[in-house]
């Protein structure tokens, strides 16, 4: 549906409208203007709840019983009681609230891309005999001990069994310092080995 699909690309445009409206509503209640501040409050209602039914109606044709549905009950009640700013500030809400979570969930979204796509691709296994073989990190089993060198990335979580060095923790912790890291400490798959050389046994990989 056209009309819907123009509504949802627009509604945090329609959150603004209602933001400003409502604005103008309690305006017009300070100016003693009880034209400025029931019209407002009406457009305001009528303009935030469009997003909101329409979302509701579309869940009903899946048999889905949405919080949009239950929000449009409670906005048409307190718009067929003359309750208009009540029926104004809850839709507001919603649809901020709405905005918020999206922004949110786009944030998060975002910084797992960062992660998966910081993330090293191979490992420097050590064999038996002290060797080391270059590896797809998806071929990493727990126990594995893989070499890690200055300026190189943590293939894995573990533990170090061998050396030292300073670890950049920023890709998990968000704050650019090194963490000094010797034997028995655990190091995490991700984080950036300043400078020094540990051997890590893995102890958990993939997922």
């Amino acid at each position: 549906m056209k009309f819907q699909k123009y509504i949802n690309q627009h509604t945090n445009q329609i959150t603004l409208v209602t933001a400003i409206l409502i604005g103008v509503g309690l305006l017009g209640k300070v100016l003693n203007s009880d034209m400025i501040y029931t019209v407002s409050f009406i457009a305001a209602s009528i303009i935030s709840a469009v997003p909101i039914i329409l979302r509701a109606i579309s869940a009903l044709r899946f048999k889905t019983i949405s919080i949009e549905l239950l929000v449009s009950i409670a906005v048409i009640g307190a718009f067929a009681i003359g309750e208009y700013n009540e029926s104004a500030i809850v839709t507001f809400l919603f649809l901020f609230g709405t905005f918020l979570e999206d922004k949110t969930l786009a944030k998060t979204r975002h910084s797992i891309k960062d992660l998966t796509e910081m993330a090293p691709t191979t490992a420097l296994v050590v064999d038996d005999d002290g060797e080391t073989e270059e590896t797809d990190v998806d071929f990493v089993d727990v126990d594995d001990v893989v070499l890690v060198k200055a300026g190189g990335q943590i293939p894995v979580d573990g533990e170090i069994v061998d050396g030292s060095g300073h670890i950049n923790e920023a890709s998990i912790t968000g704050e650019s310092k090194l963490v000094t890291k010797n034997v028995g400490d655990q190091v995490f798959s991700g984080t950036m080995l300043d400078n020094g050389t540990v051997k890590v046994r893995a102890t958990k990989v993939g997922d």
